[in-house]
């Protein structure tokens, strides 16, 4: 029966994965002035984004079988917290679901996320390091009444990308030189909101 289960989680991550961090992403070497801003989920952030939320979701659901496979696939991504002093939740649905705790990796290694939560109108801002020539993608997902907005500038505030009032914000540049960038997040609904920003 043990092994039954197992398999059967197994083939539900390998679908999950499917969607998650084998999406092809469709190249893009515009320069950061022309960067995209997107409603689509074919970028592997924006799967990332909405499959941790999913996690999240399961999780306070009591759905284990749910919770483990996207555990799995969210696992096998690389996906890891962007700040080392950060709270891997990844790791703590993977203990609640009877597996093993997963070892911080590191930013380098594979994508990053940071999980928050905002006040109706109030605004998160973080600044990230993009390198010239490589394209870059970030994710927002939510619950809550929301939306949250992303938008995105460089270091001489500069509009990168703005995407205001979506349900799921996305966007993708490539950086002309190597800078830090100021990111925002912005609740622009009624209520509270629990985010998941993805970096990949």
């Amino acid at each position: 029966m043990g092994e039954k289960k197992t398999s059967v989680l197994a083939i539900g991550a390998g679908a999950l994965l499917a969607g998650l961090g084998c999406a092809p992403l469709t190249p893009s070497l515009e320069a950061a002035s022309q960067s995209q801003t997107a409603q689509t989920t074919e970028w592997r952030a924006a799967r990332l984004a909405q499959a941790l939320a999913d996690a999240e979701a399961a999780h306070e659901n009591g759905e284990q079988t749910r919770l483990a496979q996207l555990v799995s696939a969210l696992t096998i991504s690389g996906l890891a917290p962007r700040d080392e002093g950060s709270t891997d939740y990844v790791s703590q649905w993977s203990l609640a679901t009877g597996g093993e705790a997963i070892p911080f990796r590191g930013r380098l290694l594979g994508p990053a996320y940071v999980r928050g939560e905002l006040a109706p109108g109030e605004v998160w801002k973080s600044a990230q390091t993009f390198k010239s020539g490589e394209p870059s993608t970030l994710a927002v997902s939510h619950k809550g009444s929301g939306p949250v907005s992303l938008s995105v500038s460089d270091q001489s505030a500069r509009s990168v990308c703005n995407a205001p009032g979506q349900k799921a914000p996305a966007c993708r540049f490539t950086p002309l030189y190597t800078q830090r960038y100021s990111i925002e997040l912005t609740n622009t609904g009624p209520g509270r909101a629990v985010y998941f920003l993805v970096f990949d």
